[in-house]
């Protein structure tokens, strides 16, 4: 089982609460279509902190090392972004007025949301 992270924001005007659950840890997705995935989940500035760092060791890099050598930099690069790629993801959310209420532990993120709903009525 996985951890999830349980981010909220709620709506005052109508008292409804948006839950957002995220796995915790490494990210196939961001690891495939790192940048991509930045743009689906519109998180823009981070793309283009991404695109910059990425440019910058390609430009950089490219006149000094071998082509090998770099395409190794580049998947340890990608291997990085891909394992904090849900904690920026979760940051990002803090500010967009989302809030850390817990953590639960599921195989999915329905699951997940089904044994921290479960958990939450029975503290109730």
């Amino acid at each position: 089982m996985q951890p999830y992270s349980a981010l909220v924001r709620t709506n005052p005007a109508d008292q409804s609460a948006e839950v957002v659950f995220l796995k915790d840890g490494f990210s196939w997705s961001a690891f495939f279509f790192s940048g991509l995935w930045f743009l689906y989940h519109r998180m823009w500035k981070e793309f283009l902190a991404l695109a910059a760092a990425n440019i910058i060791i390609i430009i950089i890099l490219a006149h000094i090392s071998s082509d090998f050598d770099l395409a190794c930099l580049e998947i340890a690069f990608i291997f990085l972004v891909a394992l904090n790629a849900n904690y920026w993801r979760a940051e990002h959310l803090k500010k967009e007025g989302y809030e850390f209420v817990g953590m639960s532990m599921g195989n999915s993120d329905a699951e997940a949301s089904l044994r921290f709903y479960d958990q939450d009525l029975c503290k109730t």
